[in-house]
């Protein structure tokens, strides 16, 4: 366990849950406890933590665009999911 707290704010819980995607946004929780940088980073890292990562489309469900703000310090480390978009579809 790497002791990172990750959760999900209402608002992109709520618009997972208009898309379908609520498993994929949980599962996508769960794997930022234990890796905080997961998915492909969509533009350059900022220094204020904020990360863009995707999430690949697989069978049955669209691929998604997933931002998230990572905050290694102070501890413990936290990750909040803080938006859910369809993705465009658009190769980077």
């Amino acid at each position: 366990m790497s002791g990172v707290i990750a959760a999900v704010t209402v608002r992109a819980a709520e618009r997972a849950k208009k898309l379908g995607a609520e498993q994929a946004l949980e599962a996508l929780r769960q794997e930022l406890e234990l890796v905080p940088r997961l998915g492909v980073l969509l533009g350059p890292r900022r220094q204020d933590g904020v990360e863009v990562r995707k999430i690949e489309p697989t069978a049955g469900l669209p691929g998604l665009a997933v931002a998230y703000i990572y905050t290694p310090a102070p501890p413990p480390p936290t990750v909040a999911i803080t938006s859910v978009t369809p993705d465009d579809g658009v190769p980077e």
